[in-house]
């Protein structure tokens, strides 16, 4: 990295040249400088860059070169103090040679503006913003530094580290708050000032130091003219709008329908007791109406309405029901649901538990291939489980899955069938699945 690692071997030469500007240092004073510079170079090497950078400075004082600055520079980096570091640098580069400098100086000024472009992609920086803006006579230190009002909102280099940011205001408490920087990093700092209700600072007055709230005590004994007390400062800000604990729900849904258990069958026309919903219905396409009214902001109840068209069953005359060939088959549901959003306003965990009436039938030909249709109806209980995601204000995506849990009894007993009868056999269970994607518009009250 550095070209003049030997450069304490022509330092006689360097340190010894003299511009007219600095005609008055003697050969003691050269002497002196050659000697820091070489045991700088020395602690450098060793990886002690405090102390070379205190040998350093100490020779610049004395005899003022580029070489001595470009060192200053590297320690600086590697102390981590880059802001510092990029300003010594840049302070090389700016160095003006008159004809005749030792060749030195020149590689100095050259090597320096090299490693200022490594050093200044390093320096992390921080925006300070202030709420609310446009405030007069505001002030900011920085790790107990004044820094010029002008900056907030600016870029701000700081050195990597930990560092205290506090902004004064006339009016409004001290606020605090720490930043961490990494190298290469950029930050912005979000500062809210609180009013002070009926204190102000006198214009012009700084604020005290060290972040205290309260202006300092003013004597009580009377001064001549005694001024009339500040009017009240008066928060004109608006109040956070309160969230709707009442609403409106209207939307719909699409999904997939999976049957799962069994159909019951009248025994003297198809051959058997019961039968497989794979034999008789396949999955289908569902698609829904929901609606309902949000409560006490996290529950909601409403109504659904769904319809599924169900494709054929996977079997023809299988040896459980030898009389069956599927044709089609389609189901109907009408639910009550009680609903639980943890969070209405954020992406959340969504839950359902419900009540509803299921309709089923579903056509099929016997051996004969006459067309036979039976039908059923059945009270479920409704599962369900998904996210909320708000979308904008309004709407809101719910990807959701269902269940449907209930029994059928054969056509004839308690159901309508509308070509078949004869003896039949128990109730089955069955459930119907429901796998999907909803929306609702949301209308808050």
């Amino acid at each position: 990295m550095r070209t003049l690692a030997l450069l304490f071997t022509v330092g006689t030469a360097t340190l010894a040249w003299s511009m007219p500007a600095l005609a008055q240092v003697g050969d003691a004073e050269r002497a002196a400088a050659r000697d820091l510079f070489k045991e700088g170079d020395e602690l450098q090497r060793a990886g002690k860059f405090a102390e070379a950078l205190d040998k350093f400075e100490r020779a610049q004082q004395i005899f003022s070169a580029p070489t001595n600055m470009l060192r200053i520079a590297e320690c600086e980096a590697a102390l981590g103090r880059l802001v510092e570091s990029a300003e010594s640098y840049r302070a090389v580069v700016r160095t003006p040679l008159p004809a005749g400098s030792p060749p030195v100086f020149q590689a100095a000024v050259d090597q320096a503006k090299g490693e200022l472009a490594q050093v200044e992609p390093r320096v992390p920086k921080v925006v300070v913003q202030v709420q609310p803006s446009g405030l007069s006579n505001e002030q900011m230190q920085i790790d107990g530094q004044n820094v010029p009002a002008a900056l907030i909102g600016e870029p701000i280099p700081l050195d990597p580290g930990k560092h205290k940011v506090i902004v004064f205001a006339p009016g409004f408490a001290s606020t605090e708050q720490q930043v961490t920087l990494r190298e290469h990093e950029s930050k912005s700092v979000q500062i809210a000032l609180e009013p002070i209700p009926g204190i102000t600072y006198a214009p012009g007055t700084p604020p005290p130091a060290g972040g205290a709230t309260q202006p300092p005590p003013q004597s009580t004994a009377p001064t001549g003219n005694i001024p009339p007390p500040p009017p009240p400062i008066v928060d004109t800000t608006e109040p956070a709008k309160r969230k709707s604990r009442t609403g409106l729900l209207f939307g719909g849904h699409l999904g997939l329908e999976v049957p799962s258990g069994n159909v019951p069958m009248p025994t003297s026309s198809a051959g058997a007791t019961s039968v497989g919903f794979g034999d008789v219905s396949g999955n289908g396409f569902a698609y829904g109406l929901d609606g309902g009214v949000r409560f006490a902001r996290q529950w909601y109840i409403g109504l659904t309405l769904e319809h599924a068209s169900l494709d054929p069953g996977k079997s023809v005359g299988t040896a459980t029901a030898p009389g069956i060939t599927s044709d089609s088959s389609d189901t109907t549901q009408l639910g009550l649901e009680l609903g639980l959003i943890v969070n209405p306003d954020k992406t959340s965990f969504l839950a359902e538990v419900g009540v509803a009436e299921r309709w089923y039938s579903f056509s099929w030909r016997d051996q004969t291939n006459a067309k036979q249709t039976n039908s059923y109806s059945s009270g479920e209980l409704s599962l369900g489980a998904g996210l909320w995601i708000p979308l904008g204000h309004a709407l809101r995506l719910v990807p959701e899955a269902t269940v449907g849990l209930g029994s059928f009894n054969p056509p004839g007993a308690n159901n309508t069938s509308s070509s078949t009868s004869g003896n039949s056999t128990g109730s089955q269970g069955h459930a119907f699945f429901m796998l999907g994607i909803g929306g609702f518009y949301n209308v808050d009250l």
